[in-house]
């Protein structure tokens, strides 16, 4: 049996089309009323219809102890598999026979591409789960110890939020991981996404001493190498070019093959002045991104920016290699930058075909 488990407070207005995305392909709909007062469990059961299941949480400030209760309780219901879908999220799954796919999966977890393939996360959860959610915000669950594998003619999506709701939001999360990394100091990740909320709230200072102390602790490589590339762009918004260069010199000794880092540097580096310096970082990206490069064969799991990995390094060097008078070379950093974003917006088969990866 396939469940979809929702966490809900008071959201009548978007929580029918969340469950709308995937009631034709669950078995059930088990919604988790975390102190619902307005008409969001009534729309759920009109959706859902003879598949609602309801529960009751009394929220804590803390978004592991929901999934874990969520979870538990699928399994409770009959549940084999769980299906994650918050009320501002959306699944698609197009033509797929999710439940064949999934009886046929040897692994734990199965993960879901976002819409733009930034990056992908935890959605589909064998049951009983044998792990369990961390953390009381941007919360974790160790899929590498049950074995994870991603569905990739599968995606989500998110509804967009309005500048006061993302800003309620960031301040929300700096509350909590505040407190929470003073309890887990050893902890990476949450000082990652402290410096994440700090950042989006445009606090550059606070953000860059939480990123660093991400950084420092030398936990996963990929999380420890972005967490440089946002201190970077931090000191880039306080326009502080060398430190933001520094920043990401010290992110590609941390994970030399993330080529976002040498773009950003290449960035940096062209807003300074040192055009020269601009072209060399640019180049260095250029062998570790998607196009011309070998950059899909580098292991990531997300935190990726698509521009830099595909027309991004070019687009430099078209500009810091015509101030240098190379004017040849700048043509043809012309042409690719266009060719990179042709390649970009092609399905990866017919990417591929392009660049001979």
């Amino acid at each position: 049996m396939l469940v979809s488990t929702t966490l809900t407070g008071n959201n009548a207005a978007i929580i029918g089309e969340a469950l709308a995305s995937v009631v034709n392909w669950v078995d059930r709909c088990l919604v988790i009323d975390t102190g619902v007062t307005d008409d969001s469990l009534a729309i759920a059961r009109a959706i859902a219809k003879d598949k609602f299941v309801a529960r009751k949480f009394a929220w804590s400030r803390d978004f592991a102890a929901a999934r874990n209760f969520a979870l538990d309780a699928a399994h409770e219901i009959g549940g084999t598999w769980a299906v994650t879908l918050d009320t501002d999220e959306r699944v698609f799954v197009g033509q797929t026979d999710v439940r064949a796919r999934l009886a046929a999966t040897t692994e734990g977890v199965v993960m879901l591409p976002y819409e733009d393939r930034t990056y992908v996360k935890e959605r589909f959860f064998k049951l009983p789960v044998t792990e369990r959610f961390t953390g009381p915000t941007h919360e974790a669950y160790a899929a590498y110890k049950v074995g994870s594998k991603v569905f990739d003619d599968g995606y989500f999506s998110e509804l967009p939020k309005t500048k006061d709701q993302s800003a309620a939001k960031f301040k929300r999360d700096v509350d909590i991981l505040r407190a929470h990394t003073k309890k887990h100091p050893k902890d990476p990740r949450w000082h990652y996404y402290l410096g994440d909320s700090f950042r989006n709230l445009g606090r550059y200072e606070e953000a860059i001493a939480a990123y660093r102390a991400c950084s420092k602790l030398r936990g996963w490589n990929e999380e420890s190498a972005w967490a440089c590339y946002h201190e970077a762009e931090c000191w880039l918004a306080r326009g502080l070019h060398n430190e933001a260069i520094d920043a990401c010199a010290r992110g590609l000794a941390l994970h030399a093959g993330i080529a976002e880092l040498a773009w950003l540097a290449g960035f940096a580096s062209w807003r300074s002045g040192h055009h020269e310096q601009a072209a060399f970082w640019a180049k260095m990206a250029i062998p570790m991104g998607h196009f011309r490069g070998d950059g899909r064969g580098v292991h990531r799991i997300g935190f990726k920016n698509v521009n830099a990995l595909y027309e991004g390094p070019f687009d430099i060097l078209r500009f810091a290699l015509r101030s240098l008078g190379q004017e040849a070379a700048a043509d043809r950093a012309e042409a690719d930058y266009h060719e990179a974003i042709a390649a970009r917006t092609l399905t990866p088969a017919a990417a591929a075909r392009i660049t001979g990866r």
